[in-house]
C-alpha cells in the first residue's frame, strides 16, 4: 500500500504532538521539525489540515504551539486519515455504469469492496493513544536521547 508523504507526515507530527503535549504544553512547529526532520513549512500546512479537522488546536503566546483537541484515546485513525487525504479510505473502485462485466463487478464486490471494508474498519478502531503507546514503548519520549556535538 502506498500512502503519500502529506499523510505520512501528518501522522507523525500528530503522534509527536500526543507525546510531546501529555503533560499539557504546547508544542511548536519548531520543535516538531526538529524532532522529526520535517520542513517547518511543510508542517505548518498539515497542521492547518488537522486543525480543520478539529483533532489539534493552537495555542498563542510565548509558549504557543499546538495541542490535541481532544484526548488521544478518543482520535481514530479514520479521522486522522481522512483529515489529510479524503481518498485513502473511500471507495477503491470507481462506478462505471456502462461497464456491464460480470468479472469486474464480480471482483469489486468479493474482493475490492472486502478490502476498503476491512481497511475502514481497521482505522476506526485503532487510535492516535494506541500508536503514541507503541512509539513511545519502541524509541520512548525522546527525552532521553543524547545529542553529539
Amino acid at each position: 500500500m502506498k500512502i503519500s508523504t502529506r499523510v505520512e507526515y501528518g501522522i507523525i507530527a500528530l503522534v509527536d504532538i500526543a507525546i510531546n503535549s501529555e503533560s499539557g504544553k504546547a508544542v511548536s512547529i519548531a520543535g516538531i521539525s526538529e524532532r522529526q526532520n520535517i520542513s517547518a513549512k511543510y508542517l505548518e500546512q498539515l497542521l492547518t489540515a488537522l486543525k480543520q479537522a478539529h483533532l489539534i488546536r493552537g495555542q498563542k503566546g510565548s509558549r504557543g504551539g499546538y495541542v490535541l483537541a481532544r484526548p488521544s484515546n478518543e482520535i481514530c485513525f479514520d479521522e486522522i486519515i481522512n483529515a489529510l487525504d479524503i481518498t485513502i479510505l473511500s471507495d477503491s473502485h470507481t462506478d462505471d455504469s456502462q461497464d456491464n462485466s460480470y468479472f469486474k463487478n464480480t471482483i469489486n464486490s468479493c474482493l475490492w469492496d472486502k478490502m476498503n471494508a476491512y481497511l475502514q474498519n481497521f482505522a476506526k478502531e485503532i487510535t492516535l493513544f494506541d500508536v503514541a503507546e507503541q512509539c513511545k514503548q519502541a524509541y520512548g519520549d525522546g527525552s532521553e536521547y543524547m545529542y553529539y556535538i
